[in-house]
């Protein structure tokens, strides 16, 4: 009896993540199988739908900003990495989208991908390398190409305000939205909605971004201590920093720099 191939596996064959002899065999199963021509058929025209929908944008004034910072920076040392908000416009056909993901907040841990509220999603998106469109498994760090950049996305299901920050592998944390004040109102609806700009994670090793969907603003600086902590607690190893100590809903992701 011939089994179907799995969901996952089938988006792992259209994002171009298995090898070639793989690609061609389970290309070859679901061109004779209804059940999963049909699901792969479907993989690849939300994808392409969305990817029409939901281009990288330009946004100079962030870049501008973040250059100058890190002049500023680089006068007083010589830093580990840099994170670079980048202003490239990108075809929709090098994007990266890594699968949405349920948010966990630190509280809930223990009841798996549905959190509290059950509807809020997060997603970061990698796009401007080289390489084929991939699908990055929830679960594991994500490796980055040179000259990719990240960009994120949420879905609040009732939630009023978001962040994010990110984390080096050397402990420093840099806010991406906002850079400082409180964490920002959320859009309304109940849409996908997108983060102004995206960042090129300059440096190497490992970088951690988190995404904090919260009901009262957060300040900037207790989001940026509270990932300081995590770091420390985790012995400076950002693949296995804890959840932060902040109210509201998380989506942690551990990118790989090269």
């Amino acid at each position: 009896m011939s089994a179907h191939e799995s969901e996952w596996t089938l988006r792992r064959l259209s994002a171009g993540e298995l090898a070639a002899a793989e690609a061609a065999r389970i290309r070859a199963h679901a061109a004779g199988c209804a059940a999963c021509g049909a699901t792969l058929r479907g993989i690849e025209k939300d994808q392409t739908a969305l990817e029409a929908q939901v281009p990288f944008e330009r946004f100079e004034a962030g870049v501008e900003r973040a250059l100058q910072r890190q002049k500023r920076n680089e006068t007083l040392r010589v830093p580990p990495r840099r994170w670079v908000a980048t202003t490239v416009a990108m075809a929709a056909s090098v994007l990266l989208v890594l699968l949405a993901r349920p948010l966990l907040s630190h509280q809930d841990e223990g009841r798996g991908l549905n959190g509290i509220k059950g509807g809020a999603v997060a997603e970061l998106r990698i796009g401007g390398g080289a390489g084929p469109q991939r699908e990055a498994r929830k679960d594991a760090p994500e490796p980055l190409a040179p000259g990719e950049r990240v960009r994120l996305g949420y879905q609040a299901d009732g939630h009023r305000y978001v962040a994010a920050v990110s984390v080096d592998a050397s402990g420093e944390v840099t806010p991406l939205h906002p850079e400082s004040g409180e964490s920002a109102p959320v859009e309304p609806g109940a849409d996908m909605h997108w983060l102004p700009g995206s960042w090129e994670l300059t440096g190497s090793g490992g970088e951690r971004v988190v995404l904090v969907l919260s009901d009262a603003p957060l300040a900037v600086e207790s989001l940026v201590d509270a990932a300081r902590r995590a770091f420390q607690a985790a012995s400076g190893d950002v693949e296995r920093m804890a959840p932060l100590d902040v109210p509201g809903e998380q989506t942690h992701w551990v990118l790989r720099k090269p």
